[in-house]
């Protein structure tokens, strides 16, 4: 009877442990939706993953979004399987003529026409200040038509089980630019929380090519300059390998997290605004910067920076 009645309190404990488990992500992705709500998000799309308990928050994590600049990791991913298949080399060098430069983000198009860069630094500007030019220049590489390069970028994506994922057109490059259906909705290209999320797990996991490739394309991540999202709020000494994207009414961050006892990585996607702004205090920046400390404190459960 005692023995019976020990494995009972065992069960229940058990149990009682589970139920409080669950409120406290319900808690976390009430939190959640609130700060998207106070903002003014229309739509907004999460996927989360702590990489040492496996446990994840998803929020329309299977639902399409606008990529904006985010795209730009993929490109990035593409570019390395280019690399390791001799297809191109790090150190060529890549002619910047007046024609080629585009408007937006990025550094390139003020730069004098004739500018030489390699390849690997022209890559590295694409990241680190969403480079529009430089992304177009490395596109470029992929292939002589516009179709064959996007392609390039989608069979990679697709071979890695990003069905979701998708680039439609260069950046800011409005002659290029279709008049479809997903074109007109999503602009550059679309792409879910959860393709995101997985090209990311595949990164920290070492599985883009190897792990020493992997590595190479996280430490470019991690000199993103971009504080105005994800970075915002979190303690200045953690290590964030990240890509932002904004337009008009669509903010995005994904990244992959290291702190002192945990690692993990996250998608955030803040759609149909009710604002159109790009300052640094806009609503949609604040949104998932609130949303980021938030994941960041519940999967560090406030123990560690």
């Amino acid at each position: 009877m005692k023995r019976v009645l020990l494995l009972f309190t065992a069960i229940l404990f058990i149990s009682c442990s589970s139920s409080k488990l669950t409120i406290k992500q319900d808690e976390v992705v009430s939190k959640i939706q609130k700060v998207a709500k106070k903002y003014g998000v229309g739509r907004l799309g999460l996927s989360a993953k702590n990489f040492v308990t496996g446990e994840t928050i998803q929020i329309n994590a299977d639902s399409l979004f606008p990529t904006a600049s985010v795209i730009k990791v993929p490109i990035l991913v593409e570019l390395f399987y280019k690399f390791e298949e001799g297809k191109l080399k790090k150190d060529t060098l890549v002619s910047l003529d007046d024609s080629l430069k585009y408007g937006g983000a990025g550094v390139l198009q003020y730069f004098y026409n004739g500018a030489k860069l390699k390849l690997i630094d022209v890559a590295v500007l694409m990241i680190i200040l969403s480079d529009n030019t430089a992304t177009n220049l490395v596109l470029d590489c992929f292939a002589n038509e516009h179709d064959a390069k996007l392609e390039a970028v989608n069979s990679r994506m697709k071979s890695l089980g990003l069905e979701n994922t998708k680039i439609l057109n260069k950046l800011m490059s409005f002659k290029t630019k279709k008049n479809t259906p997903e074109a007109l909705k999503f602009g550059v290209g679309y792409t879910t929380p959860n393709d995101m999320l997985k090209l990311l797990e595949m990164l920290a996991n070492g599985k883009i090519i190897n792990p020493s490739v992997s590595a190479e394309i996280i430490n470019i991540m991690k000199n993103n300059q971009d504080y105005e999202m994800m970075k915002r709020y979190l303690p200045e000494k953690v290590a964030v390998a990240n890509k932002t994207g904004s337009i008009d009414r669509m903010k995005a961050d994904i990244g992959i997290v290291y702190s002192q006892c945990t690692t993990y990585a996250v998608a955030i996607f803040c759609d149909q605004l009710s604002e159109v702004s790009y300052a640094v205090d806009n609503k949609g920046h604040l949104a998932i910067a609130e949303i980021s400390k938030i994941i960041f404190d519940y999967f560090t459960k406030g123990k560690c920076d």
